[in-house]
């Protein structure tokens, strides 16, 4: 029986160097990456076991659920989140919920590999690639980049679409083993190149495609997609600024992401509405469970799936 448990965010980068990291300084872990409608199931099922610590990092558990762990085990869990959405859950002990730490921004990686540094002490913290990259991962994760950082961070992030998420992890887990600076090979050089004039032609076949309207009075505009949704999200946003509000980018095999970039614009509204949230600018809701059956039968009148 391992001694920890740590439950991420499947989708992103954020969600997986908190196993990088993990696997950095402990080696008796279970990992589970999932949607944050999975999280109150999976820590249920942690919470049978006999692990010390329970880890939730860039993912959050429900209202309900957090005042069920209050009452049974709240020396056991802790999370590590940056999302505005869930900020009133800062009422428990165990959450740590932080947006902003003076001017910059936090990630869900960024928060958990300050709590490891100040609880192990442990010296590969100090790494100065694991530092680099964990500044990629925030600047990516939040968009708010660091002028002189910006286009490594974003070629940095087009690596977790190259490696796939289990060799991603695994390849900078060595990498930090080997090395103590951080620089790009030859070969993703290369691929990174090829890979940034696919996404351009993405993101410009993408917005041809936008349809416009209205959603609780919100002007927005949206568009179905599976690649690239935070940066298509965000050059809806710009490009089309004088016609909408908020950005809506759907994944029919995932989720539902909302992107804005005016100040007066708070996509929490419209996301907590239809069971998410996230941040000011930036979030996301979950599908109706069974939206791909619906898609079947709104395309095959006489089918019938089990």
């Amino acid at each position: 029986m391992n001694q920890y448990c740590l439950i991420t965010h499947i989708a992103d980068p954020d969600g997986a160097f908190p196993i990088i990291l993990m696997k950095l300084v402990f080696s008796n872990t279970d990992f589970y990456s999932c949607e944050v409608k999975e999280v109150d199931d999976i820590l249920k099922e942690a919470l049978q076991k006999e692990y010390e610590k329970i880890y939730i990092v860039d993912l959050n558990i429900s209202k309900e659920m957090a005042a069920f762990v209050d009452q049974i085990a709240k020396e056991k869990v802790e999370v590590y989140d940056h999302h505005e959405s869930n900020l009133e859950l800062n009422q428990y002990a165990f959450e740590h919920v932080v947006v902003n730490s003076g001017k910059r921004k936090e990630c869900g990686t960024t928060l958990f590999y300050e709590y490891l540094k100040q609880h192990t002490k442990h010296p590969v913290l100090e790494n100065n690639a694991l530092k680099q990259m964990i500044e990629f991962v925030r600047e990516n994760d939040t968009f708010d980049f660091i002028d002189a950082y910006r286009q490594d961070a974003i070629h940095f992030r087009m690596l977790y679409d190259i490696y796939g998420r289990e060799t991603y992890i695994e390849h900078f887990l060595n990498y930090i083993i080997e090395n103590d600076t951080f620089q790009f090979t030859e070969t993703e050089k290369a691929i990174i190149d090829v890979l940034e004039e696919q996404t351009e032609r993405y993101i410009t076949e993408k917005l041809e495609h936008v349809q416009f309207g209205t959603i609780d009075g919100v002007k927005v505009g949206i568009v179905f997609a599976e690649q690239h949704r935070s940066y298509l999200g965000n050059r809806m946003a710009e490009l089309y600024k004088d016609k909408i509000d908020i950005a809506i980018i759907i994944n029919v095999d995932r989720s539902v992401s909302y992107r804005a970039i005016k100040p007066d614009i708070n996509i929490n509204i419209l996301a907590q509405k239809y069971n998410g949230g996230g941040h000011k600018h930036a979030g996301g809701s979950p599908l109706p469970s069974d939206l791909q059956k619906q898609i079947i039968g709104l395309l095959f009148e006489e089918s019938e799936i089990l």
